[in-house]
């Protein structure tokens, strides 16, 4: 067998590099040892800039049905158990500011959509695609690189199949095997403590009805932990710590899990269902390399990250957007093999920020005395039922206020900026890099903001111009020197670019007349995008030479600054 892209692992970051390659005509073959998709919930998060990417995968709203209904999902609770009361709440919608800053950031929403949900979604969508094959039930035995390219060698039921790869995606998840095999290293914190995730159903609408929280952090004597509404009624995971000096996960058997969940809930008598018990282990480790010859690996496989803050599949996802165009170009002869070494420059930084806040999230909690999911004893949880009740809830509402960047963090998700040899700096400063706040900016290495436009077609966002395998040029209805340079040169490199005139007398009526102003340029100014909708350069007012800028500057996008990756090196 034979394929220009082979994916080990069906989780989904292997499912989404997959749809994304194939959706570029990428020969893609995905080998997943298990024969099927997740059976447990496992992740749920799926944030605004991962929806984009679904959006641009036609499947966004397909996803978003699956969700959480949005009016299910508007904040995070904290009780001693679900009977009672809220001790304290942290909203996450309904606040007017912060409700205006997330529809003025993206024209997505996050969402909450369980990972055994999720997963068949992906996997149906990348399973129509002509370029895609799915083998689920086929496991990595063995791969090694040689000069064209990487073989495979693979267990299928009774048969043992050899693949053919020009390049191999492995989002193999923590415990990698390609990533051992390559003999790529993992530095940082390592196991923090170990969990076990109860899946099961229960009719609890009684109970959350006038309450429609995505969590709630459970926090009484028998048991603390986090309990997550997968449909707002029914379907319900519920995960915590325990001390694997005194206990196995073997002990948490079905019967013990009953009993934990009822504690939880506060009802004795509670008719429910054990659906799975998943045992797993908090990491927040990082590769040395995402990549080793023609084998990139995305995902838990480089970056296992705490799930405070849900930006594990997130951070994957946009892994493999990353790396997908800049495969299906350089696999098209049109980019050189260089442009990959990008993939690493640009992802490593953003896996590692997102570690250290994840982290940062967890041990927050911990040393709040919440417990979290870091640790398994909580000096406040054994306060809340007893004469120091009071005492104990006056702290945990105290507390609530201060973990904002744990649950609702737009800057994490909008304001990651790449700085790499493979961007065009303009020289304007580096905005801060917030957590909990966004400043949309179109400065080169930042994803393009988003702005509503009136089309020929309808409405759409500037998030709508990218994506695919194609540059983007964007300038005023003034900027009429770009224009004929950019379609010269992309034909004459024979490089997928759409140009748009946005303004009144545009291609696209800006709704609000603030493109110029949020994208920083002036009249005859222009911003050229990647095809992962990142701005690869940007000039604020006419240049002496249009033709002479850009080719500067798709060349830098393509193949590098020879002067910065010198020095990186």
């Amino acid at each position: 067998m034979e394929t220009a892209v082979a994916v080990v692992g069906g989780g989904p970051v292997g499912l989404s590099a997959a749809l994304l390659l194939g959706s570029l005509g990428v020969d893609v073959t995905l080998i997943e040892r298990n024969a099927s998709t997740s059976v447990h919930p496992r992740g749920h998060v799926v944030n605004a800039r991962t929806m984009e990417i679904f959006r641009a995968l036609g499947c966004d709203a397909e996803v978003a049905r699956a969700s959480l209904p949005a009016d299910r999902n508007t904040g995070v609770s904290f009780v001693s158990r679900l009977k009672g009361p809220d001790i304290g709440v942290l909203a996450t919608r309904g606040i007017p500011e912060r409700d205006r800053a997330h529809r003025d950031a993206s024209p997505c929403v996050k969402m909450s959509c369980p990972q055994d949900v999720l997963e068949p979604i992906l996997a149906a969508a990348a399973s129509k695609l002509p370029s895609v094959s799915l083998s689920f039930g086929t496991e990595l035995r063995d791969l090694s690189m040689h000069r064209g390219g990487v073989r495979l060698m693979c267990q299928r039921q009774d048969a043992e199949l050899a693949l053919e790869a020009r390049y191999v995606i492995a989002a193999d998840g923590a415990r990698s095997f390609v990533r051992e095999r390559l003999g790529i290293g993992m530095s940082g914190r390592g196991r923090i403590g170990r969990q076990i995730g109860i899946h099961f159903e229960a009719d609890l609408w009684e109970l959350v009805q006038d309450r429609p929280y995505l969590l709630w952090w459970i926090f009484n004597a028998e048991t603390c932990g986090v309990l997550i509404a997968l449909d707002g009624r029914r379907r319900w995971t519920y995960n915590f710590a325990f001390d694997p000096e005194k206990e196995t996960a073997q002990d948490f058997t079905e019967t013990r899990c009953e009993s934990i969940v009822r504690a939880a809930i506060g009802v004795d008598d509670l008719p429910l269902s054990i659906r799975s018990i998943q045992p797993w282990r908090m990491q927040a480790r990082l590769a040395d390399r995402f990549s080793e010859g023609r084998v990139f690996l995305a995902g838990d496989a480089v970056h296992p990250l705490p799930p405070t803050g849900g930006q594990g599949m997130n951070t994957g996802v946009g892994d493999v957007h990353n790396l997908a165009w800049k495969l299906a170009l350089v696999l098209r002869g049109v980019a050189p093999a260089s442009l990959l070494d990008s993939y690493d420059a640009e992802r490593r930084p953003v896996a590692h920020t997102n570690i250290e806040q994840s982290v940062q999230n967890a041990l927050k909690m911990a040393e709040s005395g919440l417990s979290g999911m870091a640790t398994h004893d909580s000096p406040i949880a054994r306060m809340l039922e007893g004469p120091n009740g009071p005492e104990a809830e006056r702290h945990i509402r105290e507390v609530v206020p201060t973990l904002r960047e744990h649950f609702d963090y737009i800057g994490q998700t909008f304001g990651h900026a790449y700085d790499s040899a493979w961007l065009t700096p303009d020289g304007s400063p580096q905005p801060p890099f917030r957590i909990d706040h966004y400043e949309p900016v179109a400065r080169p290495g930042h994803r393009a903001p988003h702005i509503w436009l009136q089309g020929p077609n309808g409405s759409l966002s500037t998030i709508d111009l990218a994506g695919a395998d194609r540059f983007v040029l964007l300038t005023t209805p003034e900027g009429t020197d770009w224009q004929p340079a950019f379609d010269r040169l992309v034909a004459e490199r024979q490089i997928p670019g759409r140009s748009y005139r946005i303004g009144l007398d545009g291609d696209h009526v800006d709704h609000d007349g603030r493109f110029a102003e949020i994208f920083g340029i002036g009249p005859r100014g222009m911003v050229l995008m990647r095809p992962d909708g990142y701005v690869a350069a940007r000039c604020a007012s006419a240049a002496p030479d249009p033709g002479q800028f850009l080719a500067g500057a798709l060349f830098i996008a393509l193949e590098g600054n020879e002067r910065r990756t010198s020095s990186a090196a």
